[in-house]
């Protein structure tokens, strides 16, 4: 089977483990995120059309030095099958299993939930569900408007509650100047997770290569600003689970 894989490499560091993992980033996303630090891998491309088998042989090879494999994007979820085939394969090897998800997809997440084919899963929680959400995600179209995906990740959010028991569920938000900032937003996001077993990352926006141009230009947040934001998400539900990364 071939999928559109923007990149993927055999044995690497990731943010979140010591170990080393498999880093398969697939391509196509349905959020425009403004500030995505890979551009790259927001559309298809037939040159990154790729057959899987080749995939497997490099998990093969490298049984016994990497830990896992780390699904992300782009939005994995967008290509339901291929997912769910590399996801079957490296349980059959005995690896863990995880995946970067914006949420979008609640049907596939559900599915490969229940067939437990997931170790751990982080969900990139990008807005409250108000109209903040599609200014940050850019993620409406003519035919499917911002709250129809809102309603989705919704979905998303109950369905990881279902499931907080069997899987390990980190939510991840980035802090942007000028766009995802305010406590009040963040403390509204911190209701619609509650009652959630999950960690919740706060990160700093970084420029850089981003998708649109005119955010190279902003600066990131200070980690005092960052701090005070956890603080307040603390004081108003304690039993959320918050921390920062860099």
């Amino acid at each position: 089977m071939q999928a559109f894989i923007g990149d993927f490499v055999s044995a690497g560091n990731v943010d979140f483990s010591q170990e080393l993992f498999m880093k398969i980033q697939f391509s196509g996303c349905d959020y425009k995120c403004p500030y995505c630090n890979t551009p790259e891998f927001l559309e298809t491309k037939l040159e990154q059309q790729l057959d899987l088998r080749e995939i497997y042989k490099e998990m093969q090879n490298h049984i016994g030095r990497i830990e896992g494999v780390f699904l992300t994007g782009g939005e994995p979820c967008f290509q339901k099958q291929a997912l769910k085939n590399v996801l079957s394969k490296a349980k059959e090897f005995r690896l863990k299993t995880i995946l970067d998800t914006n949420g979008s997809k609640p049907e596939v997440i559900e599915q490969i939930l229940k067939e437990e084919l997931l170790n751990t899963i982080i969900m990139d929680f990008k807005a409250p569900m108000n109209e903040l959400f599609d200014k940050v995600t850019k993620s409406s179209t003519f035919f499917k408007p911002a709250t129809e995906i809102i309603t989705e990740t919704k979905q998303t959010l109950e369905i990881l509650k279902a499931y907080d028991e069997k899987t390990n569920i980190i939510f991840r938000t980035t802090i942007v100047p000028g766009l995802l900032f305010r406590k009040e937003d963040i403390l509204k996001m911190a209701e619609e997770i509650e009652g959630i077993n999950a960690i919740w990352e706060l990160q700093p926006f970084r420029n850089g290569l981003l998708a649109k141009k005119e955010m190279q230009n902003i600066n990131s947040p200070t980690p005092t600003f960052i701090e005070n934001l956890k603080e307040s998400i603390k004081k108003n539900i304690p039993s959320l689970n918050v921390r920062i990364i860099s």
